[in-house]
């Protein structure tokens, strides 16, 4: 298996341009709202958490179209992570490192929301967390308003890594955009599927030769 490119992250702004959603000042959070929560929860929120809610917290048609990215007054900590972000159907919880020592851009653990709870390390960087995250909302979370899966192959993987940008792996899932494209490579229950997001329907469909997939439409 080949393995993804190491081009640089993408600032948030030009992710969601990217995504063909520009981001606009009403998707700012307050950060008054951050220091109240800070002050609540008697910690420092990390830099690369606090970047990107006070650029994109309130873009609720990518933040909670699917996953839940909570807002501040809604965190909470737990076995010493800050829990930011709530699976849709609210079965697992991610957290961020947010002791002194974590430092600007931690690592994100994930556990489920029983009693007897462990935390799993899914990502080391946040920022790389929440790019990878934002192409899963735009594509098996449909922030993209066309989106579509397929059984992948070697070629999907490379053709992937060969003309589009790596936004980031989470937990081994893979995300990747170009403009007005987005595409998370994960195994599922049935084999490696490639999950994409389209701005067009056209568009959409134009990736099954880009790709070497078959797609289906998600309903």
């Amino acid at each position: 298996m080949s393995q993804h490119n190491t081009m640089p992250p993408l600032p948030y702004p030009d992710l969601f341009q990217m995504l063909g959603r520009p981001l606009t000042p009403t998707d700012a959070v307050d950060p008054h709202a951050i220091a109240r929560a800070e002050q609540s929860l008697d910690l420092t929120v990390p830099q690369a958490l606090r970047a990107f809610y006070l650029l994109a917290g309130n873009a609720h048609d990518f933040t909670t179209v699917y996953d839940q990215f909570l807002p501040p007054a809604d965190w909470s900590v737990q076995d010493g992570k800050l829990v930011f972000l709530e699976e849709n159907q609210d079965v697992v919880r991610y957290g961020v490192d947010c002791g002194a020592a974590a430092g600007d851009d931690p690592c994100v653990w994930i556990t489920t929301t029983g009693d007897a709870t462990q935390w799993h390390l899914v990502c080391e960087q946040c920022s790389e967390f929440l790019a990878t995250m934002l192409v899963w909302q735009a594509t098996f979370g449909e922030a993209l308003p066309h989106a579509a899966s397929g059984l992948a192959g070697p070629a999907t993987l490379r053709m992937l890594d060969t003309h589009w940008h790596h936004a980031g792996t989470v937990n081994e899932m893979r995300a990747y955009v170009q403009p007005g494209h987005a595409a998370c490579l994960v195994e599922w229950s049935d084999g490696m599927r490639v999950f994409v997001g389209a701005l067009g329907d056209e568009a959409l469909w134009a990736l099954e030769d880009a790709l070497d997939v078959t797609l289906q439409a998600d309903d």
